[in-house]
């Protein structure tokens, strides 16, 4: 080899080693402490997500000049980053076959289910990312160093709002938590009051999945209240769910007890099914990772002596055995909250029913009092409710779900229907905040208003499928808290 091509190749490697530095390694352009800008100080909301993430987190790749910059035909110095986002059609072929913009204006949740951004920094949605959408490229920026929780949760809210490029629209506060997704699992520490639950280790053999309930009491003789949960658990869950018992139910369950729903023959397990119709659902999640503070001066009431159901999902198509482990912590509040939260829980099971090699749209809408009735309340209680405060939703069903789609029913036959929750991933739902201090505004509901569920199926198999536990069948339930007034 001659001395001029060897150093060409030199060369050659020298200038992918600058690309993949200057790509993966967390960027030293932070101003000098004396120079560091006050967040007031930007101006406006689109500044801030300038300054403090495309500035010191994005523009060593994404600048004129850059290889990648190039590939991407996305440059985000603050001079053309603004025009280059909004409703700008991305580079990658499958977002834009998708329907997303680089940035959506069109603000509220279509907005965010809209934007391409929202996929690309998404760092806690990781395993909806490369599981459904391997092809849109990884999340940004890259390397060890993913932008903070806060950070996500402001250019989310920014784009709610609507993606303007004036005014201060997002709330400063989603700033404060500078928490980063660890894509590690890592057991949680016991709360300082409270009280924690784990699972585990357990094993999910190839190709099948792992469904069982594990009933534990929680030994606690006086009422507490929860204004906090966590949940961590290793990857490969299809969802995790905590239920409690009525008050007034009584049956003997064995303690630390794997409860299988399934037979080894993989029929239904009747002793199972006869208890789960006395479930209450307590909380849970289908994301590895959990952690919700409930509104101030807001907190679930838990009974003395209550105990509870834990429902892990595990799912292992793999030809490599995989581990289940799940820890779950419970905070209580320091006082007696000023309102106490109440378990929402809408199930469509008569009208669930799936042609095969067809698709079939469901609808279902429950109004005020319908909603309070299949939630618990009794009529008494009902008469004296005036307004029904939800402050998070989440959706479930299984893999023949193509979208689920919740919208706020008024009183006024004249206005369109507003979507409040929307979802297009079986496995991955979001699950939205509503509120002060939350993402999306509060969801307050009068009598003559109520919720209307949509979910749109593809049911690609010779068999109908109707409601099931597997899988393989199908559910339709929205989860989530609400309070009364």
């Amino acid at each position: 080899m001659s001395i001029k091509n060897s150093k060409l190749i030199l060369y050659i490697i020298y200038i992918y080693i600058f690309i993949f530095i200057s790509c993966e390694s967390e960027p030293d352009i932070q101003p000098p402490e004396d120079e560091e800008m006050l967040l007031e100080d930007y101006g406006s909301s689109y500044n801030i997500i300038q300054g403090e993430v495309f500035d010191k987190h994005c523009i060593s790749c994404h600048i004129a000049g850059n290889t990648y910059a190039a590939e991407s035909d996305l440059m985000l110095t603050a001079d053309i980053s603004y025009e280059s986002l909004i409703n700008v059609i991305p580079n990658n072929e499958d977002a834009a076959g998708d329907g997303l913009f680089r940035v959506s204006s069109a603000g509220g949740i279509q907005g965010t289910n809209k934007s391409f951004l929202i996929e690309k920094i998404n760092a806690p949605n990781m395993d909806h990312f490369y599981d459904d959408h391997d092809e849109y490229g990884s999340i940004m920026p890259t390397g060890p160093l993913y932008l903070t929780n806060g950070q996500i949760d402001f250019i989310w809210d920014w784009i709610s709002e609507g993606a303007p490029d004036t005014g201060h629209v997002a709330n400063l506060a989603f700033l404060d938590n500078i928490e980063r997704y660890d894509p590690e699992f890592t057991p949680l520490e016991s709360p300082d009051n409270g009280i924690q639950i784990h699972l585990g280790p357990f094993e999910v053999e190839t190709q099948q999945e792992t469904e069982f309930f594990y009933y534990s009491e929680l030994n606690i003789n006086e009422v507490k209240y929860i204004n906090r949960v966590e949940i961590e658990m290793r990857s490969g869950s299809h969802h995790f769910i905590l239920y409690t018992y009525p008050e007034d139910f009584w049956i003997s369950i064995e303690d630390s007890t794997e409860r299988h729903l399934r037979n080894p023959d993989g029929s239904y397990n009747e002793s199972v099914l006869s208890i789960m119709a006395h479930q209450v659902f307590f909380t849970g999640t289908q994301w590895p990772q959990l952690d919700v503070t409930f509104p101030a001066g807001v907190a679930l009431r838990i009974p003395p002596n209550t105990a509870i159901d834990q429902n892990p999902h595990y799912l292992n198509y793999s030809d490599d055995i995989i581990q289940g482990e799940v820890f779950t912590n419970l905070h209580f509040a320091d006082t007696e909250p000023e309102h106490v939260a109440e378990i929402l829980q809408l199930n469509i099971i008569e009208e669930l029913f799936l042609q095969p090699n067809d698709t079939t749209t469901i609808e279902k809408t429950f109004m005020f009092e319908d909603i309070l009735i299949e939630n618990g309340l009794d009529s008494l209680s009902i008469t004296t409710i005036d307004k029904i405060n939800i402050f998070q939703l989440f959706s479930h069903a299984h893999e023949k779900m193509l979208v689920f789609e919740v919208f706020f029913i008024d009183n006024d036959p004249t206005t369109t229907d507003s979507l409040v929750y929307y979802n297009d991933d079986w496995e991955h739902p979001p699950i939205n905040y509503y509120g002060e201090g939350y993402l999306y505004d509060a969801i307050e509901l009068f009598s003559e208003e109520g919720l209307k569920l949509r979910a749109t199926y593809y049911n690609w198999t010779d068999e109908a499928l109707d409601f099931g536990f597997l899988s393989t069948d199908e559910m339709m339930i929205l989860f989530g808290y609400f309070y009364t007034q």
